[in-house]
């Protein structure tokens, strides 16, 4: 495999990350949560999406992750602060 293919997850998931977090702040605002607890959610996510040791490991070159893997990766991201989702708002991040 090229070696531009094997940096094709970093791209990926931070752009799916990006669209995960207007999900996140679109739910927030229907479901009116106070803007302090929408702060705090989104901090938190975004503090996990960039944690030094999962970007150091999804820049090292390797090979496409599977379907399942990048949603487990996302499942967890969603939950990596005070907030939960439901499948079908899951549904919609991923």
């Amino acid at each position: 495999m090229t070696s531009g293919a094997m940096l094709t997850m970093p791209m990926l998931l931070i752009n799916m990350g990006g669209e995960m977090l207007y999900v996140l702040d679109q739910r927030l605002k229907a479901q009116n949560i106070s803007g302090d607890k929408s702060v705090k959610v989104l901090v938190d996510v975004v503090k996990t999406m960039y944690n030094t040791k999962f970007i150091s490991e999804l820049f090292r070159p390797h090979h496409m992750y599977s379907n399942v893997s990048t949603r487990q990766i996302f499942d967890r991201l969603a939950h990596s602060s005070i907030m939960r989702l439901n499948q079908s708002s899951m549904d919609k991040v991923g």
